[in-house]
Order: structure tokens, then sequence, then C-alpha cells
């Protein structure tokens, strides 16, 4: 609201030309830094109403401008309208260690030739991920299609056909890791190596994951012979365990087959083991679920561990759109 006077005379003039000072103060307009002062010729005593009329000018004026728009507040909005910016400390660090983590990978085949020096070194480096996982509720992100790109335990066992498996083995998982050993170690796929890629599809939608394993088997003669090879195919309902923190999916395998196979590929192709029913008859009728815990996802890899002391580590990377 403008300033009024509520009289004439002294008053009036002295409101009218305390604001033409201040607004040389507070405005700039006369470009001098001390227009309305002369303090030449004011004595020491006239202090306190110098005081008093900047006080008047500095309030005559700056309603005066607010009136004519020309001194404004903040914008309407809200200061908590305003995008939030979060600055994430933890990225570069994270950034490193996933590099790290993905060339001992690398170096090792995947997990499978690593001494006992570089297995405790990249446990390290998954420990000090899964400590800086970015993604709260980190199962509910898993979603797209991931290669395989370390596990601490054979490769086939990326299938959730051998998570479950495995608590159907007599002598449980300890029992089933001596047999899945014992297999891995048959002298069967030459010198080129059993496994291509592996990866995993889920879509928590459709309640659905599809893991794929390229294998290659029976060739004794060091790749002279074609030997044996395919995809092997397992599909598995799945699903965020709601009696978690969103860290916990329950996978229950449901078919298995093997396509595009060099030996009767069409007859095979067609081919699907009910795998969820024969393991339901194998425990009395129940359905096997098994339990997979994400530790650690983000927009490059996710950890996964399963297992009953969650000690089988299968890490993945996301696959290119």
């Amino acid at each position: 609201m403008r300033a009024t006077a509520t009289g004439e005379g002294e008053e009036t003039k002295n409101g009218e030309t305390a604001a033409s000072h201040a607004q040389g103060w507070i405005g700039g307009g006369s470009g001098n830094d001390n227009a309305g002062v002369d303090d030449s010729t004011s004595p020491a005593s006239d202090a306190p109403d110098v005081a008093h009329d900047f006080t008047a000018a500095v309030q005559a004026a700056t309603e005066d401008a607010a009136t004519k728009g020309t001194v404004d507040s903040f914008p309407s909005s809200s200061p908590s309208s305003f995008p939030t910016i979060t600055i994430d400390r933890d990225a570069e660090e994270r950034s490193t260690l996933t590099r790290k983590l993905l060339s001992l990978a690398a170096v090792t085949s995947r997990g499978q030739q690593t001494g006992r020096t570089q297995a405790s070194e990249i446990e390290d480096v998954l420990i000090e991920l899964e400590f800086l996982n970015p993604t709260d509720e980190p199962a509910k992100f898993v979603d797209g299609e991931w290669t395989l790109a370390y596990t601490n335990v054979e490769l086939f066992r990326s299938s959730p056909f051998f998570w479950a498996l495995q608590k159907l083995a007599p002598g449980g998982e300890e029992g089933a890791n001596a047999v899945f050993k014992f297999t891995a170690g048959l002298p069967v796929a030459g010198t080129a190596g059993p496994f291509g890629q592996i990866s995993q599809t889920f879509s928590l939608e459709t309640q659905e994951l599809v893991s794929e394993v390229e294998m290659k088997l029976f060739d004794p003669f060091f790749a002279v012979a074609n030997g044996m090879h395919g995809c092997v195919v397992s599909t598995a309902n799945v699903k965020v365990c709601p009696e978690s923190d969103g860290d916990v999916l329950l996978v229950t395998p449901r078919t298995t087959r093997v396509r595009n196979s060099n030996l009767a590929g069409s007859l095979l192709d067609q081919l699907v083991v009910p795998t969820q029913d024969l393991m339901s008859a194998s425990n009395g009728g129940t359905a096997v679920e098994a339990r997979a815990t994400v530790t650690y996802v983000d927009a490059q890899i996710r950890i996964t561990r399963v297992g009953e002391n969650a000690d089988q580590v299968f890490v993945y990377t996301r696959a290119s759109n």
C-alpha cells in the first residue's frame, strides 16, 4: 500500500523529500552514493534527525516502489516446489568398484579360473558394492535382460532350475554342490569350453523369468567333431517376496527345453519338460520355491545371492537396449 500523509506541511514535505532521497540510496537512480546527505554541513548533534529521516525514507520508498511493482518478493511458488537436487556422493566409488569387478570377472573367465587370492579380492569388492547399493527395494527393479558376468559356482547354476534342484538333492545344498562340481569336471567339452552366453530376462508384471544357457557338450576330439550344442531355456514363476524388504525374489521353476540344437533340433524345440510338476512330485506335491536375494542393482549391474547361506553369488550386467 502506498504511504499517505495525514496532514499538510512539514510532515508531508519531509516524507516526499525522504522518499526522493531513498530512491537514490536504494534504487541507484542518482548515481551518487551520498545523494540526499550533506555531511559537510550537518553537525554531529543532527545525527538522530538524519537517522530518523533515513528510516522514514527507506520505508516510504519501499512502499512506493512496491505499489509501482519495482520491488517484489520471492515468486509465488514456494522454494519447496523447486526441483530437488540430490548429490550422489558415492557414485564415483561405485563406478570404480564396478569397473574393478568386471575386470576381475573377465580375467577369471566369469569366475571359473580364480585362485584363492583373486576369489577373496572379488568377494571384498562385492561386499563394498553391496554396502553402497543405491536402490531401495532392489528386487523390484530387475525387469529386462541380464547377462551373466561372474559367479563363484559353476556357470550353469545361473539357471533357476538348479536353485530349486539343490533343495531336493539328497544331503541338501552340500550334497548338490558335490554333484555339481563332479558334473562340471567331466571332460566332455573339449578345448572351447561348454558354455557360451548365459542370460536372464525378467518381467515382474507377468511374473516370469526366462533363463538361457548356451552349451556345447560331447566334444572329446578337441573341436574336430561338432559335438552337441544348443541353448537350454528354463522358465520360472517369479515375484517379490511380500515378507521381505523388497530385496528377495521367490522363484519357482516351470519348464525346461533345448532350443537350436544341432541334433534333432526341430524335435527338441518342441519337447518341453514340465519341471514344476516333476519337482512337485518329488516334494510331496508341493511346488519347490527358491529364494534369490538381490543385494545390489543399478543401471549397469545386478548382484544376486542364492542358497541357505546366501553364499552363491551371481553378477549380471544389464543388456544393451
